[in-house]
């Protein structure tokens, strides 16, 4: 990774390289997956993962159209896009940036009682998208046992 960061870190997923296949080779065999999808920014990450979580609520879980329910934590940040805010408890990230992404709920970070009390009055859960340590307004780490 080293080697190839020297010369290039990135390029689009529309334009051909010599190198993507072979990663790809590499990581879906580490991790023992048959498919990857490599994302430039945090914000096309986690917005993909809210597509993939929407897309299975719905086929897999039975959750009716347009109703799916996404989970993110206060204090989490994961890009400027409109979606992004809409996932966001940084009145400076969202105030007058609106209307929204629908279908996005805050809980307290660090708070499994509160994410618990959220995740049973709401059936139409589709995923809990948690940055294991947040990083935006300081270096935020999580009390022992909360990620397990």
């Amino acid at each position: 990774m080293y080697k190839q960061a020297a010369k290039i870190t990135l390029t689009s997923r529309a334009f051909h390289n010599t190198e993507l296949g072979k990663f790809g080779e590499f990581i879906t065999k580490l991790l023992r997956y048959d498919k990857f999808l490599p994302m430039n920014t945090g914000c096309e990450a986690v917005e993909t993962a809210c597509k993939l979580a929407r897309r299975w609520a719905y086929r897999v879980k039975k959750v009716p159209d347009n109703e799916a329910v996404i989970f993110f934590p206060t204090g989490c940040y994961w890009g400027m896009s409109i979606t992004a805010r809409s996932g966001c408890s940084d009145p400076l990230r969202y105030h007058q940036f609106g209307p929204f992404t629908r279908g996005f709920e805050l809980f307290n970070y660090n708070d499994i009682p509160n994410l618990e009390m959220h995740l049973k009055k709401t059936p139409t859960v589709a995923a809990v998208c948690i940055e294991p340590i947040q990083g935006e307004a300081g270096i935020i780490i999580p009390a022992d046992g909360y990620l397990k």
